[in-house]
């Protein structure tokens, strides 16, 4: 159970990485293009249930491949305006902290803790409303 529960933790953290992995592993050429590459990105992409990391730089690697994802680059003053003056504050809706999930409380959960709090979890991470507080400098 604690391996199934690894291998979620895995899956929500792979899907915060790449949102649009299901409709990619679900192409004829996403497999075509895992079949040419070295025996280490297949590995992290089929014989890998519970490292994320491993599978979400494969990915890059097939989205760097295929040209997926690029933007078009901004205008320095687009950018400029996207950033707000001093004089502009926000204010906090309500206690809100409440409504965060820490890592840490996470990696404390046991197997029916988290499996009970899945959805919540990965709703968090979605949102944002996700604290790293143990990997946060790793990342």
């Amino acid at each position: 159970m604690k391996l199934e529960a690894q291998r979620e933790k895995a899956e929500v953290e792979l899907m915060q990485a790449h949102p649009d992995f299901e409709q990619i592993r679900e192409t004829d050429e996403f497999h075509n293009w895992v079949e040419e590459q070295p025996k280490w990105v297949q590995d992290a992409l089929y014989d890998n249930d519970n490292d994320a990391k491993s599978a979400a730089r494969a990915i890059d690697l097939y989205k760097a491949d295929m040209g997926i994802g690029k933007k078009k680059p901004t205008k320095d003053k687009d950018a400029a305006k996207a950033i707000g003056t001093r004089s502009e504050r926000s204010s906090p809706e309500g206690d809100e902290s409440k409504s965060y999930i820490k890592e840490s409380d996470v990696n404390r959960m046991t197997a029916q803790q988290y499996e009970a709090k899945q959805e919540e979890i990965a709703e968090a991470i979605r949102t944002g409303k996700f604290i790293y507080d143990l990997s946060g400098s790793a990342r």
